[in-house]
């Protein structure tokens, strides 16, 4: 078993697994000349063959405990018929059609792109999925109302209410499709978890995770990560008592004095501020080392608070490696 599997297994291992979020992608000069070959994102993302190298591109450079599929998290919306568009000013776009038709073959290049990416490396890989709720707020809210959403939020709440539902089931079963496709660890990204109140995130975050994560349990027993960016601690502590939570990924927000609070069977991930990586130097190092020893003795994943940055220079990354394995 790999050292990441036995992480997530609540063992504290040796030598601290690591990998990063966003790994994949706008960092590495290799990827940046793939993506010089296509006009938009979504054509990359069509095709497997190109999904399945960028993916395993960061495990070649740099020898991760993982890999993570080179997908996005807006993909859900394309089961449902729903215009996905990444390449625009104001960000990524979703739009809905009146009449929902809900049909898995419509993303199978990424099930073909698992399926790829498993017969060219034996690396554990990371599928994944948004939140219902992060997922949500790219078709319900426009790019003005994601910038200061508590006044939309609450004139939508109904609307929101049923599309939660409706999306916490297809989540359940995007899931198992990733597993059938190959996939040996499956993180949720509640990426807009913390514009919610308390009562708003347990409805539309928590519960619904509770259920995605029960589910994952019965049709297979593979690890499961959450990742409930800008939390509270309270908050933080109700997602590490998940029963069928393996490891809670912690933000660079997350206070390490406050380790000892979280439940203490549940594996952690965090929490370097991707900032940090990017500026790299002594300062670097001195982060990671308070990292390092906050989680001496506690089964801990190496990863960011968030994903790598564009612009982040591969030495810092090495750098940042060598540290961690030292």
């Amino acid at each position: 078993m790999s050292i990441i599997l036995d992480s997530l297994n609540n063992k504290k291992t040796e030598i601290t697994p690591v990998w990063f979020m966003r790994q994949a992608g706008r960092h590495l000069p290799e990827y940046t000349k793939i993506r010089s070959n296509f006009s938009n994102l979504m054509e990359m993302f069509k095709r497997p063959n190109i999904c399945a190298e960028i993916t395993i591109q960061p495990v070649q450079r740099y020898n991760l405990d993982a890999a993570i599929i080179f997908t996005d998290i807006l993909m859900i919306h394309m089961i449902s018929g729903a215009d996905v568009s990444f390449d625009n000013p104001d960000g990524p776009k979703v739009l809905e059609g009146k009449n929902k038709t809900y049909n898995f073959n419509n993303i199978n290049f990424l099930f073909e792109a698992i399926k790829k990416t498993k017969n060219i490396t034996n690396k554990p890989l990371i599928g994944f999925a948004g939140g219902p709720w992060t997922a949500l707020t790219y078709s319900i809210l426009n790019s003005t109302e994601r910038k200061d959403p508590l006044k939309h939020i609450k004139e939508k709440e109904k609307i929101i209410d049923k599309e939660i539902k409706d999306l916490t089931q297809l989540t359940i079963e995007y899931a198992f499709k990733q597993i059938d496709a190959g996939i040996d660890i499956f993180q949720l990204f509640e990426s807009s978890a913390g514009m919610l109140n308390d009562e708003q995130l347990i409805k539309w975050c928590i519960e619904p995770c509770k259920e995605i994560f029960k589910n994952i349990k019965k049709y297979k027993k593979i690890p499961t990560i959450a990742f409930p960016r800008g939390v509270s601690l309270d908050n933080y502590i109700t997602y590490s008592n998940i029963e069928d939570l393996n490891c809670l990924s912690l933000d660079q927000f997350f206070n390490l004095k406050n380790i000892n609070k979280l439940n203490a069977n549940k594996t952690l991930q965090g929490n370097l501020n991707p900032e940090t990586l990017k500026k790299g130097g002594k300062n670097l190092n001195m982060e990671i080392s308070k990292i390092l020893l906050a989680f001496k003795e506690t089964p801990h994943i190496f990863n960011l608070g968030h994903g790598v940055i564009k612009d982040t220079p591969v030495k810092n990354v090495i750098q940042a490696l060598d540290l961690i394995r030292s």
